[in-house]
């Protein structure tokens, strides 16, 4: 095998979590974060989340907020997103509405489960995707 064959292989082996990038925390009520040409995982453990603004490109990047909580009115947050996946991780229970342009683009959004609770606050999360993709995911397990 050539060696950038070998390259290709291992960058593109999923399952080398020893590479993964440590996650960034906060328990601020809005945060503001970018990432180029790397990955970054923040997870968010506010009890008052109110606004968080990323921007990724040619990136990886992940917001966990299962162990978040809205605030009263709810929370917004802004992606800007070029050539990058974003992943959106979110408690079972909550409401996220998805307000995103996308070019050469896409969005996954389901519904939450079913028999989750229908509380008053949401998550709204606006801005623009190109050439990339974000996921909002519901539940699971929760990050060290």
């Amino acid at each position: 095998m050539a060696i950038y064959e070998q390259v290709i292989a291992d960058y593109l082996h999923e399952d080398d979590w020893d590479d993964a990038p440590i996650p960034v925390r906060t328990n601020a009520e809005q945060f503001e974060r970018g990432v180029t040409l790397d990955g970054l995982r923040i997870c968010v453990d506010s009890q008052a989340f109110r606004r968080g603004r990323v921007t990724a490109m040619l990136s990886g990047l992940t917001i966990d907020l299962r162990s978040a909580k809205l605030a009263p009115e709810g929370a917004v947050i802004d992606v800007q997103s070029a050539a990058s996946g974003v992943d959106i991780l979110v408690p079972a229970g909550w409401q996220v509405d998805c307000e995103l342009e996308t070019l050469l683009g896409a969005v996954h959004a389901p519904a939450p489960p079913v028999g989750s609770e229908q509380p008053s606050p949401r998550l709204r999360v606006t801005g623009t995707i190109v050439a990339g993709g974000l996921s909002v995911q519901y539940g699971g397990e929760q990050w060290t």
